[in-house]
């Protein structure tokens, strides 16, 4: 074979390995920043901590405002951008209300759901087509979930799985919201900063009532939470930048990996046998698309 075909076939299989590594980092900070909200959880009121991750995110953003902060004051879609941040506001505070009251493998296997929601939301409001075999990836995932998440008859815990699920709705709900403002030739300035401002705007009332001044301990882990959380957005971004997103979207499923590896480490959670099947299956439901591209 000559030396040109092998290099072109070599190229997207060298761009896959770069997005997969940039994915497996994100992923890794993600499930991090789950860690340190339930260790704050105990101490500090949910909505601050949120106040404080937006707050980072906000001076991250600040030399792309400076240079493009005019922009601000021409969004394209007001009603997609309410949307995305009332969205992004309560998949945030339920998500961490969830990761401080289960299991960390049981919070991040809630979290995967966000794949079915967005289908589903996908097919009806965007027209977009969902193939069977996308259905049935989806359909073995969320047996995986099950599996792991193991719901029972226990109000307190049913809770905090309804808190799981709707955090994932409205996660799908406000990752759906950024692909209309992006079609929608949005800048992408406008997209971040308008989610860093008005989630704080939102949260800002909700941490006052309960606000306590944090110690030297505590200050550095908020920070902390907003600054891994920017770090995890950029490589996500550098994720899909290089890799196709089948396949960053694939590894993805790693953050279980994480969670049940972190859980057992710091909060010596043990997944039974039952969660155990459920990890198995839901990476086969990631390996499942590459599978049928290797046929």
């Amino acid at each position: 074979m000559p030396f040109h075909t092998r290099f072109n076939k070599m190229m997207p299989l060298a761009a896959n390995g770069r997005g997969a590594l940039f994915a497996l980092v994100s992923t890794g900070l993600y499930v991090a920043v789950g860690i340190i909200v339930r260790l704050l959880s105990g101490q500090i009121d949910l909505f601050e901590i949120l106040l404080f991750r937006q707050s980072v995110l906000l001076l991250v953003l600040l030399p792309a405002l400076w240079l493009g902060g005019h922009t601000l004051f021409q969004p394209k879609r007001i009603d997609l951008h309410a949307l995305r941040v009332l969205g992004a506001f309560a998949a945030l505070s339920l998500s961490y209300l969830t990761v401080s009251n289960l299991p960390l493998a049981d919070a991040t296997a809630l979290g995967f759901t966000q794949v079915l929601f967005v289908a589903l939301i996908s097919r009806i409001t965007l027209k977009e087509p969902v193939t069977r075999q996308r259905w049935l990836v989806i359909a073995v995932g969320f047996i995986g979930v099950a599996l792991i998440v193991q719901p029972q008859f226990d109000h307190g815990a049913n809770l905090y799985l309804a808190t799981g699920l709707i955090a994932a709705l409205c996660t799908a709900v406000a990752v759906l919201c950024v692909k209309r403002l992006t079609l929608e030739a949005e800048s992408g300035t406008n997209i971040l900063a308008y989610q860093a401002i008005f989630v704080a705007v939102l949260a800002a009332p909700l941490a006052l009532l309960n606000w306590q001044w944090p110690t030297n301990q505590q200050l550095p882990l908020l920070l902390a939470v907003g600054g891994l959380s920017a770090i995890a957005q950029w490589f996500a971004l550098q994720a899909y930048k290089r890799g196709e997103a089948n396949v960053v979207a694939n590894v993805e499923y790693a953050r279980i990996l994480y969670a049940i590896g972190f859980g057992y480490l710091l909060f010596a959670e043990v997944p039974n046998l039952l969660a155990q099947v459920g990890v198995a299956i839901l990476i086969g439901s990631a390996l499942l698309p590459w599978w049928w591209q290797r046929q």
